[in-house]
């Protein structure tokens, strides 16, 4: 698989299935928009489905051919799955509007299919869901921690 950077226009060949693992990772607790859609070059017909998710987890396989999942973290039964893409683009040119990545797949001569992935933003029930000791920042835990250790030392005569 080709990786395409837009940033800098340079085209790599992919390295590892670690290296396409970190990133897609990044849209991980992420909700993301995404697009599926095929077209015919020579007609034009065009299909295309639409929606936004929250991506609780990918998974990369690569035995056969190259395999990627991509889970809704509310929806067990919802995920895309890239089969076997030739290109993959990352488009990060723009750090105010999200970091977003395409695959694209032409097994038929004259058919391209498309898979549009684009961070919209953390996924605000995770951060609603986190714990008292997750959102203080690390100079309130050692004070925290400071006061019940001393609290719980018996006074000695």
């Amino acid at each position: 698989m080709k990786i395409i950077y837009t940033r800098g226009n340079r085209t790599e060949t992919l390295a590892s299935l670690a290296t396409l693992r970190k990133i897609l990772h990044r849209f991980v607790a992420h909700r993301v928009f995404y697009e599926v859609s095929t077209r015919c070059k020579r007609g034009h017909e065009f299909l295309s489905a639409k929606n936004v998710f929250v991506v609780g987890s990918i998974e990369i396989t690569n035995y056969e051919h190259l395999r990627i999942l991509v889970f809704d973290a509310h929806n067990p039964a919802h995920s895309i799955e890239i089969v076997n893409p030739q290109t993959m683009r990352i488009y990060d040119e723009l750090p105010g509007r999200g970091f977003a990545v395409s695959f694209v797949s032409e097994d038929q001569p004259g058919i391209e299919t498309r898979c549009y992935l684009r961070d919209e933003g953390e996924d605000d029930d995770a951060m609603k869901s986190q714990t008292g000791l997750e959102k203080i920042s690390l100079p309130q835990l050692f004070e925290y921690l400071q006061e019940i250790t001393t609290a719980q030392t018996p006074a000695r005569k």
